[in-house]
């Protein structure tokens, strides 16, 4: 029986932004066996909302429906007016909720108006409160019917919604339905397409398949295309056919294919072998430092990067010789052996990874066109080096080179 889950909000529905709960939510879900129809997104308009929630609790196979947004303070916030005609149930204040609106106010006068604030204290009349330790919306879970499908709501701030959701909904979810005992196989394929790592695994008129013609009835797979690689799941009753699955990806992909993110395998690797990193980045701009210190615990292992953007900055900071520069160019191999040379010495690093590039869209050449990239990696007395000519827009080459650059450095450092 599926679930639905609703994510409210004009600036939204317009585009203006991203939503990141529905898809959390999503993920979470199918993660743990459950099946969900649809991520459904609406504006601030109550009677769309109503009509939709109204449609699919006539459905007699809905389990839930998951409502992120519309809790806060302002008239534009209809959720709890919607879920009491709903259920024909009153609004009333949550206590908790009320108690930290309180404090908050008192820590900061001037800035919160109590009397219009308290509007994001109320919750539907006989509820399951859900707290919010984050924030001062609470959530709620509404049960419709004695058979009916519950219906929870959240606030759209993700870091509230994320605390709610695992400490509380998550949990009673789990309690209340059974999910598809079916096993799991998820693996990340680096420098390989959509279509190509279909072909390469399912075949096709050109490529020979590499797992068994018959599959499982109830197997499922799919695959999400990244810039630099492609992740990919199956799910299925059958272990031993997801062992298949798992060793043919291994014999056809190689170090092109791991059980994690680039990234967090470079991470641990790091931190587990005391092996301290530098980076030297042109064309990325800093692209790859930001990927690498978005993980907790970077300090360990991460010494620091130098973005040279100008051929003046490659010479003064990294030591890059003007010979070079004059004679192969800023994006050569030679350079990019130079510039992680330099980013090793100058940080003081067991290794270092250098990039640099044409994204474009001009500085091209006939020699040299846009999508042009070189990256060198060095690790104590080895060094590796590779040229990438990538036919995309500017995002996309900054995007593709820097996860190739991770790549690059860790299978060196492993191999």
């Amino acid at each position: 029986m599926p679930f639905y889950i609703f994510s409210t909000g004009t600036e939204l529905s317009s585009g203006r932004s991203r939503d990141t709960n529905g898809p959390f939510i999503a993920q979470s879900l199918s993660e743990a066996g459950l099946d969900v129809s649809a991520i459904i997104t609406l504006p601030d308009n109550p009677t769309s909302i109503l009509e939709e929630l109204s449609r699919l609790i006539a459905r007699t196979d809905t389990s839930g429906i998951i409502i992120t947004g519309g809790l806060g303070p302002t008239e534009d916030d209809h959720t709890v007016d919607i879920l009491c005609k709903l259920t024909e149930k009153s609004a009333v204040e949550d206590s908790f909720a009320l108690s930290r609106l309180e404090a908050a106010a008192k820590r900061l006068p001037g800035r919160l108006q109590l009397s219009s604030a308290r509007r994001q204290t109320r919750v539907v009349e006989g509820c399951t409160v859900i707290k919010n330790e984050r924030g001062l919306a609470p959530g709620m879970i509404v049960e419709i019917g004695t058979n009916g499908p519950f219906i929870a709501a959240m606030p759209g701030v993700p870091s509230e919604m994320r605390g709610m959701f695992d400490g509380t909904l998550f949990p009673y979810i789990k309690s209340r339905f059974v999910s598809h005992s079916r096993e799991r196989l998820s693996f990340f394929i680096y420098g390989h397409g959509e279509s190509q790592v279909q072909a390469r695994l399912f075949g096709d008129k050109e490529t020979q398949r590499s797992i068994p013609e018959t599959l499982p009835d109830d197997f499922i797979w799919g695959i999400t295309a990244q810039p630099g690689f492609s992740k990919v799941f199956f799910e299925t009753k059958d272990k031993s056919f997801l062992g298949l699955i798992d060793q043919a990806a291994e014999n056809i992909f190689g170090n092109a294919k791991l059980d994690a993110t680039v990234e967090d395998k470079l991470h641990d690797y790091c931190i587990e072998n005391k092996i301290k990193v530098a980076l030297a980045e042109s064309c990325t701009g800093g692209l790859i430092s930001r990927i690498l210190t978005d993980r907790p615990g970077a300090s360990a292992y991460f010494q620091g990067g130098a973005v040279v953007y100008a051929n003046a900055a490659k010479e003064q900071i990294l030591g890059v010789s003007s010979a070079i520069l004059e004679t192969h160019g800023a994006v050569s191999e030679e350079c990019a052996m130079a510039m992680a040379e330099g980013a090793r010495r100058i940080y003081s690093a067991d290794a270092s990874v250098a990039i640099t590039g044409i994204a474009g869209p001009e500085g091209g050449t006939a020699s040299k066109p846009v999508g042009t990239v070189h990256i060198a990696a060095r690790y104590k007395d080895k060094s590796t080096h590779t040229k990438l000519f990538l036919p995309f827009d500017r995002d996309r080459i900054r995007e593709y080179s820097a996860r190739v650059a991770i790549l690059h450095l860790f299978n060196l450092l492993r191999s």
